[in-house]
């Protein structure tokens, strides 16, 4: 069986032409470009420090930050809506002492000569949602008060097997940390225990908390939740490596010239490549007469066969856009995100109710569980590190309300007579104005009580009418008796 010549080139929009391999060669990454795994720096130190190696690279996760801009909004997006919305104290009983609000609020306000409570919350969130694993570091004074709080960058520390003792590294540097609550010191230099107070307290190990994204695959680490849509990150990069890579360097593809039975030599090019540059710009109905011979040696009988056809780039880049597309709504569902709370408009997109459900949805199955782990947290260091039992420390809730439709329903409400000007303040949070007008009821627009008087003087006015009336029928009646 005879083995065809097929010869394949595409024709781009300024007439030149390009081979089929230099084409394919935008398709993967360019030569010379490393696609290498980032190191891990405590590689060949888990077996002699007795670390316990996570499932996956923690510095490749971190990296996905910088190489997607939906799970970067996506991680920003939930670590503000968790941590970065305010907080409170919340009284646990009917009589608190204000002398412990006094202690926490000092602790509260300034954990950190360098960062506040909400940064330091905000970054441990951001590990938390980029590689499933946010560490505090807890300070304490020499008699085991809490003065401090730190933020650890989780991908720089690995949890030892007997889970009392952390590792950090960072460059050449290397430090232990014992768990919160663990009752025997640690050396924080090599990281051996020793009983409670047998340790110099220059040379004593700090706390750490560690939060992680729960995985039933490890009982060190947890994962994140960008690793199902791992694929949709990073098509979504092969995609924008694809663009930049090809139109930098070549115009847009209008033409596929198939060659079979030939090979395509120099000469057929440069008579294309003369057709569409010079040719057809002066008469677009010119026709291009292309020969090509076999290869030399080629006796075979197959007939020479040239092809031209039209590419649609509108299609091409359509379907790139929704390639796109696609790999973002997997990255935002990835996260349990609404598009437009990532900062994301979707043309189309349902409003109104459904958009406060997706939203109450989100509160409740996201953002909520996650206040809720780092509310425990800090109630623990209140407890625990300050000896505080009447207070509890609360992040205040994302807005999930409709104002537009609020306000809305409220003048609807006033309309009608069912609410006065005081009760709408009243409902919108606000403090009511002492002004004995604003607690009266309107009928759009007009005070019930006038219309009442109106009405009743209109009735006394009818009343006087039939009156009057009955007298004079009653009198000309009358005298027709006499």
């Amino acid at each position: 069986m005879e083995k065809k010549t097929v010869a394949k080139a595409y024709v781009l929009s300024d007439g030149e032409i390009i081979e089929e391999s230099t084409l394919e060669r935008y398709t993967i990454k360019q030569q010379g470009e490393s696609r290498a795994i980032p190191s891990d720096r405590f590689d060949g130190k888990y077996g002699e420090l007795g670390l316990v190696e996570p499932l996956y690279n923690f510095e490749a996760l971190a990296q996905l930050l910088e190489i997607n801009p939906y799970h970067y909004r996506a991680v920003k997006t939930k670590a503000r809506d968790t941590a970065g919305l305010g907080w409170y104290l919340e009284a646990k009983t009917s009589k608190p002492s204000e002398q412990q609000r006094e202690i926490a609020m000092q602790f509260l306000e300034n954990p950190n000569p360098y960062k506040t409570l909400t940064d330091i919350n905000n970054n441990v969130m951001v590990d938390y949602d980029s590689i499933g694993n946010g560490y505090y570091e807890v300070i304490r004074a020499d008699d085991g008060t809490l003065v401090g709080l730190e933020h650890i960058p989780g991908h720089t520390v690995r949890v030892h097997q007997d889970m009392n003792r952390f590792c950090q590294i960072r460059g050449s540097k290397k430090v232990w940390f014992k768990r919160f609550g663990f009752e025997n010191d640690v050396d924080y230099v090599t990281g051996e225990i020793a009983p409670a107070g047998s340790i110099p307290v220059e040379r004593r190990a700090t706390e750490i908390i560690h939060v992680h994204n729960y995985t039933s695959r490890s009982d060190y680490y947890g994962l994140p939740d960008i690793l199902p849509a791992l694929s949709a990150v990073i098509s979504d990069r092969e995609r924008a490596e694809y663009n930049i890579s090809f139109f930098e360097n070549h115009a847009v593809p209008a033409y596929v010239v198939t060659v079979t039975g030939a090979e395509l030599d120099d000469e057929t090019k440069q008579l294309i490549r003369r057709y569409f540059q010079h040719d057809i710009k002066k008469n677009r109905h010119s026709t291009l007469v292309v020969t090509a011979q076999k290869g030399q040696g080629d006796y075979s009988t197959t007939p020479v066969e040239i092809k031209f056809q039209a590419l649609s780039v509108e299609t091409k880049e359509a379907s790139f856009r929704m390639l796109r597309t696609d790999n973002r709504d997997e990255v935002l569902s990835a996260h349990g995100v609404p598009p437009y709370r990532a900062g994301i408009v979707v043309e189309g997109s349902l409003g109104g109710s459904t958009a406060r459900e997706s939203t109450e949805i989100y509160k409740q199955s996201v953002i909520e569980p996650r206040q809720d782990m780092l509310e425990n947290v800090m109630n623990r260091l209140l407890s625990i590190g300050l000896g505080i039992t009447d207070w509890r420390f609360r992040f205040n809730d994302i807005d999930t309300k409709d104002t537009q439709a609020k306000i809305e329903e409220l003048r609807f409400l006033f309309d009608i007579g069912a609410y006065t000007q005081n009760m709408i303040l009243r409902e919108l949070g606000k403090e009511p104005i002492d002004n004995p007008n604003l607690d009266k009821h309107y009928l759009f627009g007009q005070p019930l009580d006038a219309i009442q008087q109106t009405d009743e003087g209109a009735i006394l006015d009818s009343l006087k009418q039939l009156h009057a009336k009955l007298i004079d029928i009653a009198t000309k009646e009358g005298g027709k008796h006499v």
